[in-house]
């Protein structure tokens, strides 16, 4: 039988072989604050690992959605890969016999808490995961898994945050004033503002991710 350590080993190889941009692995123990439907337990019997994978939006234009009126429903390019890429890791553990899940966006699990929990990054001022190598500028989704995977260390402060204020000041809509994320604000704001790519491709406002200096060149 595996080691945990050969088994994380293993699995970060993969990751990698498929071209993921951030992985890290959460002990669903740490998921028992939430509520009940967003713990792992609620999507599989015996979880003990979370499996947080994320995606570069190196270009902010692959954060676009795009809409099908004749099928109502929505689409998110950077999000097809994630849910291709959650399938090819649900393949590995499955061939050595481990049972996995990947979880909807609905109820699901918090994804930036679940990647703070992982050890990946803090949650920022602007309500958004920071990832030392990215900044904001990634998407995120996860799996649940019966194995037993080397934890990372959950992050509960963002030293990236305590002497910068940059994405607050640059909040066309207030939402991140008095260090408080103020969801209403923000999505009225990006709503109104939606900036259109064609007839059914938009892209929702992004100053939060932009503005922060993370993961840029010059830091």
């Amino acid at each position: 039988m595996l080691s945990i350590k050969e088994l994380t080993d293993g699995l970060n190889a993969h990751c990698d072989k498929i071209g993921i941009d951030i992985v890290g692995f959460g002990d669903s123990i740490h998921f028992n604050k939430f509520n009940k439907e967003n713990r792992p337990e609620s999507y599989l019997k015996n979880a003990k690992s979370v499996i947080v994978i994320g995606f570069h939006l190196y270009d902010l234009i692959l954060d676009a959605w795009s809409r099908d009126e004749m099928k109502k429903k929505s689409y998110h390019f950077a999000d097809s890969i994630l849910v291709d890429q959650c399938h090819q890791i649900k393949s590995f553990l499955a061939k050595k016999g481990f049972k996995s899940k990947i979880i909807p966006y609905i109820p699901g699990l918090y994804l930036k808490d679940a990647a703070a929990l992982a050890g990946i990054g803090p949650i920022g001022k602007n309500n958004l995961l920071i990832t030392k190598t990215f900044g904001s500028q990634v998407r995120l989704r996860a799996l649940v898994t019966v194995a037993e995977l080397a934890y990372g260390t959950p992050i509960y402060e963002s030293e990236y945050c305590k002497n910068c204020n940059i994405c607050v000041d640059s909040c066309p809509s207030g939402a991140l004033e008095g260090g408080k994320y103020h969801r209403d604000l923000c999505y009225n704001y990006c709503q109104e503002n939606l900036i259109k790519l064609s007839e059914n491709t938009v892209i929702w406002c992004n100053k939060c991710i932009e503005s922060c200096l993370v993961g840029k060149t010059s830091i």
